[in-house]
């Protein structure tokens, strides 16, 4: 679609324009600022160059393995000073989420430690990670262990390296009751590396869980209703087009920032091309680069 406008040739008027268009800019940051393992050269000081013209800056991330704190130290080596209520990672949007409904009782998390600390820290009552316990020499132990528990009310899958099949099978058992709420933090089923290789993400784990439960899970990551509602709450948006989402994946992020009305912004550092996000109008970007850091001489070249 030839409206994507490749900043690398606008004019300087044209890159003027495309900076009062938005007041508030929400950034990925795994495959545009940073891959798992290194960062993306210039792509922080390009952020850093953003926020000095006085835009308001929120880091969206689907990672949910390294905390708030943990973000804003890796910015703030590489000169960006973000405050953690900027950060919006999945585990706070859900302990939003349960607030919002009144969530009572008890909730089984498969998720790391910094996840299993943000929602412990909004007063949700987790079950021990190392529920359930399994006696790998005792047959009739270890299937008891798994069995369904009534104390838990909710179920939350996220990415987890100790995931196993005990607590995949637990997850399960407590989901064929049809009361007990099931929601999912990131569903990325690919993360990229600095070297252009690609992990398997948290999807496939989740994929386990709703193939056995018979469930489908509540998104609150990207793209999900319940992340548009805590971004336009947190953020005080008003007028969405005033609004820049910049991102590397089209079913994540050009995608949710298309259903929230942003102005979308593709880079391909990550794992999708610019011709994968042009195929719809949905997640078709406003703005492309290759490489988010390519901003920092273009605006060096104006101002």
């Amino acid at each position: 679609m030839s409206r994507t406008k490749d900043l690398r040739n606008c004019s300087a008027e044209e890159i003027r324009k495309f900076l009062d268009s938005f007041d508030v800019i929400l950034s990925d940051c795994d495959g545009v600022l940073w891959h798992i393992d290194s960062p993306i050269e210039n792509a922080v000081e390009a952020l850093s160059k953003l926020q000095s013209f006085g835009k308001k800056v929120y880091l969206v991330t689907n990672n949910g393995t390294a905390g708030a704190n943990m973000i804003c130290t890796r910015l703030k080596k590489s000169g960006f000073e973000a405050k953690d209520d900027q950060v919006i990672i999945p585990p706070k949007v859900i302990a939003w989420h349960l607030k919002q409904i009144n969530f009572k009782g008890q909730v089984f998390a498969i998720a790391m430690e910094p996840f299993r600390k943000v929602l412990i820290d909004a007063g949700i009552d987790l079950l021990d990670e190392k529920i359930p316990y399994i006696r790998p020499n005792d047959v009739a132990a270890t299937v008891c262990a798994v069995q369904d528990l009534k104390s838990v009310k909710a179920v939350i899958t996220d990415f987890d390296v100790n995931c196993n099949w005990a607590k995949l099978t637990f997850a399960i058992s407590c989901l064929k009751r049809k009361d007990v709420l099931y929601l999912a933090g990131a569903l990325d089923r690919w993360v990229t590396c600095g070297n252009g290789s690609m992990i398997l993400g948290p999807g496939p784990l989740t994929d386990i869980v709703t193939e056995g439960s018979g469930r489908e899970p509540t998104s609150c990551a990207k793209p999900s209703i319940i992340l548009q509602n805590y971004v336009f709450d947190l953020c005080n948006v008003t007028n969405p087009k005033r609004c820049l989402f910049i991102g590397d994946t089209v079913n994540h992020d050009m995608k949710f920032g298309g259903m929230c009305g942003f102005q979308k912004f593709f880079v391909s550092t990550g794992c999708d091309t610019i011709v994968e996000a042009q195929k719809t109008e949905e997640t078709c970007p406003d703005y492309y680069l290759p490489n988010f850091g390519q901003l920092v001489p273009i605006l060096d070249g104006i101002f």
